[in-house]
Parts: structure tokens; C-alpha cells; sequence
């Protein structure tokens, strides 16, 4: 294909994703009170325990604007799968045949890991970060927590991202061990560099609260642990092969 045709293709491909994520926050939106139900499940938690907790719109469109927030980000995880067979049928069209047949392997193990990620965040993470902080509010400040429903839903929404990003990192180091480019050796020499960037990036990317940080900078080492020693058997069998 020519360059132009990559184009062609690469703009009907998004307009095709563009279309399907369109119609997830459609749906979504459609059924927003369900969503949104789904997105306050961490906080009602907290606010079960502490009554003097709730959550608020400031301004006169917050919660309409954080319900269209929520179905986008909703329409995207719902098109997901239909985005992915998009990007990898874009990609596969400039690699080889024996590219194709290592990557194609790896898509469904990310989209997987992704909301593995996710999940993390939503059943493990965020519940307790939020019980630790409103408990802490309530119980050593004496104070009522009136939380914005905006910042909420991006708090939610942002987490979960993080997390399901993060999970694709066991991906990363496992083809790169496969195809030989890093070996495991050079993943453990650098383990002392890898504890202090999780601890760096567990600082960056989460809110300034000791839990979330802590969660996201565990959950890297163990990951990249984990990636360390599935890498190191598939280069052993290539290695015999």
C-alpha cells in the first residue's frame, strides 16, 4: 500500500471506532442512572459508615456534564473490543507474517489485563482509599464531607484508566523478552531503578492520598516481577528451540 492509501484506510478505521464508541455512550447515556449507580458503589460504601458524607453538584450542568463524562468513558469500554480488532487491523498491515503471528497473540491478553486493571481500581482500590480519607475526615477533624459530583466522576474514571494501563506493563516486557530484544537479566539488574520510578509514577499519576499511591506502586513491582519470570521461560524455550 501506498502512503496515501495508509491514510485512507487509518481515517476510515477511526471514523469506524469514532462511530462505535458513539453509539456505547448512546447507550450509556441511556442508561446513565445505572452507570452513574455503578460509579458511586466506592463512595456509598464510605457514606454507609459515615453519614455525614455526600455528594453534591456546585454548579447548575455539573451533573449533566458528569453524566455525559461517564457515557463517553462508558461507550469506549463498551466499543473496546471493536476498537481493538480496528487498531490491530490497521497495524497488521505493515508487519510480516511472523510479526503478525507473535502480536496477534498479545491483544487479547491486554484487553484482559486492561480491565483487570480496572477492576483493581474499582472493587479494591477506591473503596478503601475513600473510607480512609472520609473516616479520617469525620473522625479526627470533626469534619462533613461535601464531595463535587465533576471531580468525583473524574477522580473514578481517571483511576480506573491508570490501573488498566499500568497492567499492560507484564505485556510490554514479556514480548520484548520473547523476541529476544531485552533480556531478563537486564530487567533484575535494574530492579533497585524499577522499585524507586514505581514509587515515582504511583506519586504522579494517583491523588495525594498515601493508599492510592502505595496501591498503584505495589501493583507495578508485582507486575513487572510477574513479567520477569514468564519472560524468562519463554526465552529459555525459544532459547532450546
Amino acid at each position: 500500500m501506498t502512503l496515501s492509501e495508509h491514510l485512507d484506510e487509518l481515517r476510515t478505521r477511526l471514523l469506524r471506532c469514532v462511530i462505535a464508541a458513539s453509539v456505547g455512550a448512546g447507550l450509556a447515556f441511556w442508561q446513565a442512572d445505572r452507570v452513574f449507580a455503578f460509579l458511586r458503589e466506592p463512595l456509598d460504601r464510605a457514606i454507609e459508615k459515615h453519614r455525614n458524607t455526600r455528594l453534591i453538584q456546585t454548579a447548575l450542568a455539573e451533573g449533566f456534564m458528569a453524566s455525559m463524562v461517564i457515557s463517553i468513558f462508558a461507550g469506549i469500554a463498551l466499543a473496546g473490543p471493536y476498537i481493538l480488532h480496528q487498531v490491530w487491523g490497521f497495524v497488521a498491515a505493515g508487519l510480516y507474517a511472523h510479526e503478525r503471528r507473535s502480536v496477534k497473540y498479545y491483544a487479547i491478553p491486554g484487553f484482559v489485563l486492561f480491565f483487570s486493571g480496572a477492576a483493581l481500581a474499582y472493587f479494591y482500590v477506591l473503596p478503601w482509599a475513600f473510607e480512609f480519607l472520609v473516616g479520617f475526615a469525620a473522625d479526627t477533624t470533626g469534619l462533613e464531607s461535601f464531595i463535587s459530583i465533576g471531580p468525583y466522576v473524574s477522580l473514578v474514571a481517571w483511576m480506573m484508566f491508570i490501573f488498566g494501563v499500568v497492567f499492560q506493563l507484564p505485556l510490554v516486557m514479556v514480548f520484548l523478552m520473547r523476541l529476544g530484544v531485552v533480556e531478563a537479566a537486564t530487567f533484575r539488574r535494574h530492579r533497585r531503578w524499577a522499585i524507586v520510578l514505581a514509587f515515582l509514577v504511583g506519586a504522579i499519576l494517583t491523588p495525594p492520598d498515601v493508599i492510592s499511591q502505595t496501591a498503584l506502586s505495589v501493583t507495578l513491582l508485582l507486575l513487572y516481577e510477574g513479567a520477569i519470570f514468564v519472560g524468562a521461560r519463554l526465552a529459555r524455550k525459544r532459547e532450546a528451540a
